[in-house]
């Protein structure tokens, strides 16, 4: 079973970011109060900070300092061992990196739930958290149900999800929720342009692009947009643009661009394909809209969204959403990219050329 400690980040020390600190005063509270539930369920779309207020909470459980203050000290031995990833009574699990599949199985929850029933090593309280809570398999999820449903008083639950949906509706009936929403720009973009500021005086993969314009990528989630901005992936996402586009054109062959995609994050590659698709459809409505995923690039966008027909764009996008909904799985990444791109390029030349009017 992978179980693996707190990662070593320093959550206890960097302040919060604005859009999360109103959820955090109302659980701090609650946990002064003793209002805090056994079992919390932290959801909200990747990238707005679940899994930054689930380490927030674990350090303010486990802090052994007398004033909290509404926050973990940062300084006691307890918060010493969790910030360097070795406290053992807070254990994350986690889809073993080593397994055929992603899902966290049947046997690494009863190993967890076995570790809930003994007495806490250091303190009070032990600290047990799902990320994400969502790749339990029904084994698995059946086994946290039954510990759920008698929960040992010395421990809280956290379990963390983009998709809660995927959760047995009685795991949901029995876990505090706590939503992150994507955020207002007006919190979200002075945060990312002050992490870019600071992140530029030390080297870089790359100059750090305009922080509204991986804020608008990253569909308004902050720490998504920082990993765009900071990492090759605002490049690799320019690449499958690019060979989009070249397929739109008939400058590229789908078939040889659907083999060089089979190398890269799946993905990656879908969300690339369902954002600029989205973008196409909407500006086929509106040409003059004024909020895009992807704004750089609204001339070629509205030249090509008088070709498609919206229809057979919609039909697209949905197998677009339905190829990402089953990608995880173990597929033929070149063929299900191949599939995608010769129905791109249908719709792409539909109206300019009686050979592409196949059903899309």
């Amino acid at each position: 079973m992978e179980m693996a400690q707190t990662p070593p980040s320093d959550p206890l020390s960097e302040p919060l970011p604005p859009w999360l600190e109103p959820v955090w005063q109302r659980l701090a509270r609650a946990h002064h109060q003793a209002r805090l539930g056994q079992a919390l369920l932290i959801t909200g779309p990747l990238g707005v900070g679940k899994r930054r207020l689930a380490e927030r909470l674990a350090g303010l459980l486990l802090c052994r300092a007398d004033d909290l203050d509404a926050r973990p000290c940062g300084l006691c031995r307890e918060c010493v061992l969790l910030r360097a990833g070795h406290h053992p009574d807070h254990l994350l699990l986690a889809p073993d990196a080593e397994a055929a599949s992603a899902e966290i199985r049947a046997e690494q929850i009863r190993q967890l739930c076995a570790r809930e029933t003994l007495t806490p090593t250091r303190g009070a309280v032990k600290v047990l958290t799902l990320v994400p809570a969502d790749a339990m398999n029904p084994f698995a999820a059946n086994s946290l149900l039954k510990t759920l449903e008698e929960p040992v008083a010395s421990t809280v639950w956290v379990l963390v999800t983009e998709q809660p949906q995927r959760l047995s509706p009685t795991i949901r009936s029995r876990c505090q929720r706590v939503n992150l929403p994507v955020p207002a720009e007006s919190a979200a973009l002075p945060w990312l342009e002050a992490r870019l500021a600071e992140q530029a005086k030390a080297p870089m993969p790359h100059a750090a692009p305009h922080a509204a314009h991986c804020l608008a990528l990253a569909h308004g989630a902050p720490f998504r947009a920082l990993s765009l901005a900071t990492t090759e992936a605002l490049a690799l996402r320019q690449r499958l643009i690019d060979d989009i586009m070249g397929v739109a054109r008939g400058e590229h062959d789908p078939l040889a661009v659907a083999n060089e995609w089979q190398r890269l994050d799946a993905l990656a590659v879908l969300a690339a394909m369902t954002d600029w698709l989205t973008d196409l459809l909407r500006v086929a409505v509106d040409p003059t809209l004024t909020r895009l995923i992807n704004p750089d690039a609204r001339r070629a966008l509205n030249a090509l969204a008088e070709r498609i027909e919206p229809a057979a764009g919609h039909r697209l996008l949905q197998r677009l959403l339905q190829a990402r909904a089953i990608v995880e799985a173990p597929v033929n990444k070149q063929l299900l990219f191949e599939a995608l791109l010769v129905r791109w390029a249908q719709l792409a030349w539909m109206r300019g050329h009686n050979r592409f009017r196949a059903e899309v």
